[in-house]
């Protein structure tokens, strides 16, 4: 056999399907992917349709979905839909469908075939080896039985086209669903689409809509403070309303809240009791149920920190005061400037200092802390309104207690040592005078007023005196007759003090008045000896009284040699020794008023050297030594004799009694004598007196009867 020219073959056709059977498998493969879109289609359209009625029912039973709810319910439908997307439509288009697919498809669905349509696809396709290696009348011989049995073959049976029908059915009900929702019920596919898809805050329409008295979502109270949650309702009103919360720490709970008020009006409350953490609540009521609100537990605004510091009024010379933190009351004088510097544990917005509901001032910022200065205008106690930004006050504020005292006025003290109510124009007057003021003095004088009709007040001169010392000291000597005092007249004397304050004074300050009487030397000689006779007649009393102690002792010393026992020897002497002392009690007291006497002489110069050897001499002094020294000393004896009972001290008890008495009587005599001395000069001068008056008299009756001479 004579081979052909390898260049011959290789240009002979390749042999290609009948146009029946090619246009056939085309066919085949364009409806297979019609077939898989509508079908891919049809699911995720369903999948979606299915999704949004979930996310509608979801979202409008539970009358409002969070935000976060409605965003994972989309991302789910999202990914869903992706994911059937890919695999129902997008990786099915993927899966090749060319001739020799479809070939054993149908060779598949036609076992007969036996192979024979898809070698013919191939040797049409030239997939099987080089053209030049294979057989062409081979090659055509097999296209050609393949396209005979193809003609026999029922291609119209290889896809199901009922499952076709069924996903073109579905595909068309669903969107006919979505339209027809959009067309019959717009507004509620419109707010499904913003609520869910969009995720916008737009609300379901509700016939109950609850409204939080909050503050943008967020109600703060105080911790440990009880909490109240109001609410109200628009539209119809539920009868009752449940609150739903849960805590910081994961507790939670669902109560009914209390309704107040009438049909139509009601509003709702609930306590929460003390709470310590933070919370969120929802209320829900009739058609609806709120968003979650939050609760924030802060701290209530209070002072941590204060500083105090007094100005004292500038007369006063005092310092500037500070008062530490912690020290938040003191004693103010009038005028005194307060300063109150306080730090907050939080920031404030206002910080008011009240004085009980009166609000005095606001108090100014300072760095960190607020200032505020009053001048308190009377015992007063502050403390401080104060509000943070969320409207918390401090219920509990502290106090600032300021008690004004007055500035008392100075004090003066004026004594007249030996000055009795009578002088005579020519007395000397002694003062001792005492001035203080605790800020310091602006005058001290020593002030007099004498009665003649009209009164005229007189300053005596205190030329040591500088002002704004504290205390102020002197003695001195004031001569009645340098102001041309006469007799008969009454002197007043008052020492005066007046202070530098200039807020609510001067403050003047004065010694008791001292009024004396101006006598005539006669006068006050005749005052003089009817004191002194006073004296002398207590005197003689106490005198008398010696003499019957003594008498009550000579009769308890013969008991004693009658050997009378100890405790009765002291029973006896007990009374006996206070009558003692007693005695010398009233012995001393004489002994001053003769004293006041002497010395009332002397400041009215009257003090004669007889004078002065009589009272001081003869009277003082002896009454001195008795009062002193020999009384007391024999009342200790009486005491030491009763508590030990010798001989000895019996015998000297009655020794000391008899000087004692003998003293005594030796003073009242010396008393008696110069009081008979004085009757008689006090004769001598009514004498004078009476001859001086009679002189006077005399005289104008000559001068009477000369002129009636004359004119006769």
């Amino acid at each position: 056999m004579t081979k052909a020219h390898p260049s011959t073959r290789a240009a002979s056709p390749r042999p290609s399907l009948d146009a029946s059977l090619a246009a056939g498998l085309s066919g085949i493969a364009a409806r297979l992917r019609r077939y898989v879109l509508l079908e891919g289609l049809a699911f995720v359209v369903g999948f979606l349709w299915c999704g949004s009625l979930l996310q509608l029912a979801l979202d409008y039973t539970a009358r409002g979905l969070q935000w976060s709810m409605r965003l994972a319910l989309l991302l789910a439908m999202a990914g869903g839909g992706a994911l059937l997307l890919w695999r129902r439509l997008l990786s099915p288009l993927r899966v090749p469908a060319g001739p020799a697919e479809i070939a054993h498809l149908l060779e598949r669905r036609h076992p007969q075939l036996s192979s024979i349509l898809v070698s013919a696809v191939r040797f049409a396709s030239g997939e099987v080896g080089e053209a030049g290696s294979n057989s062409h009348a081979l090659m055509a011989s097999v296209i050609r039985r393949a396209g005979a049995a193809a003609r026999a073959a029922d291609f119209e049976g290889v896809l199901n086209g009922r499952r076709a029908r069924r996903s073109a059915a579905a595909l068309i009900g669903t969107v006919a669903l979505f339209l027809a929702a959009a067309v019959l019920a717009p507004e509620i596919v419109g707010l499904w689409f913003s609520r869910n898809v969009l995720l916008q805050e737009i609300e379901w329409p509700k016939q109950t809509r609850l409204l939080v008295e909050t503050k943008e979502g967020v109600l703060f109270g105080a911790r440990g403070d009880d909490l109240v949650v109001h609410a109200t309702a628009e539209g119809v009103q539920p009868r009752e309303v449940e609150i739903l919360f849960e805590t910081a720490s994961g507790r939670s709970g669902r109560e009914t809240m209390v309704t107040v008020g009438n049909p139509g009006s009601y509003r709702y409350r609930y306590t929460f009791k003390n709470p310590q953490e933070d919370l969120v609540f929802s209320l829900r009521g009739g058609d609806d149920r709120t968003r979650e609100h939050s609760v924030r537990l802060l701290d209530r605004p209070r002072v941590t920190e204060s500083r105090v510091e007094l100005t004292p009024p500038g007369y006063t010379r005092l310092p500037v005061t500070t008062l530490g933190d912690g020290q938040r009351a003191a004693q103010v004088l009038p005028g005194t400037r307060v300063a109150i510097r306080i730090k907050t544990n939080k920031p404030v917005v206002r910080a008011t200092l009240m004085a009980g509901e009166t609000a005095i001032a606001d108090a100014a910022e300072d760095g960190e802390a607020r200032l505020v200065a009053v001048v308190p205008l009377g015992t007063t106690t502050y403390h401080f309104a104060l509000l943070d930004d969320v409207g918390l006050e401090d219920k509990q504020p502290a106090k600032f207690s300021f008690r004004v005292i007055k500035d008392d006025p100075p004090g003066a003290r004026m004594k007249m040592p030996g000055v009795g109510e009578l002088i005579t124009p020519e007395a000397v007057l002694p003062f001792e005078l005492e001035y203080a003021d605790t800020y310091g003095l602006a005058t001290a004088e020593l002030a007099f007023e004498v009665s003649t009709g009209s009164v005229a007040e007189k300053l005596i001169p205190l030329p040591e005196f500088e002002a704004g010392t504290t205390t102020f000291s002197t003695s001195l000597q004031w001569p009645v007759s340098a102001e041309g005092i006469v007799a008969g007249v009454r002197l007043t004397l008052r020492a005066r003090a007046a202070d530098f304050d200039d807020v609510s004074g001067p403050n003047l300050g004065q010694s008791p008045a001292v009024t004396l009487r101006v006598v005539t030397r006669d006068e006050f000689l005749a005052e003089i000896a009817r004191r002194e006779q006073e004296a002398r007649m207590d005197f003689e009393r106490l005198v008398d009284a010696q003499d019957q102690l003594r008498g009550a002792l000579l009769s308890v010393l013969n008991d004693y040699r009658r050997d009378i026992d100890t405790a009765a020897l002291a029973a006896a002497l007990a009374p006996l020794e206070r009558r003692q002392r007693s005695l010398a009690g009233s012995v001393n007291v004489t002994r001053q008023t003769f004293e006041r006497l002497l010395e009332e002489l002397r400041i009215n110069q009257l003090d004669s050297s007889d004078e002065r050897e009589r009272l001081g001499v003869q009277i003082v002094e002896p009454l001195t030594q008795l009062a002193k020294r020999d009384m007391v000393t024999a009342a200790d004896t009486l005491r030491q004799w009763a508590r030990e009972g010798s001989a000895e001290l019996a015998a000297r008890v009655d020794a000391q009694q008899e000087t004692v008495l003998s003293q005594m009587r030796s003073v009242l005599a010396a008393m008696i004598q110069w009081e008979g001395y004085h009757e008689v000069v006090n004769m001598l001068r009514d004498i004078v007196r009476l001859q001086t008056e009679l002189h006077s008299e005399t005289k104008e009756a000559l001068q009477k009867e000369a002129g009636n001479v004359f004119d006769d």
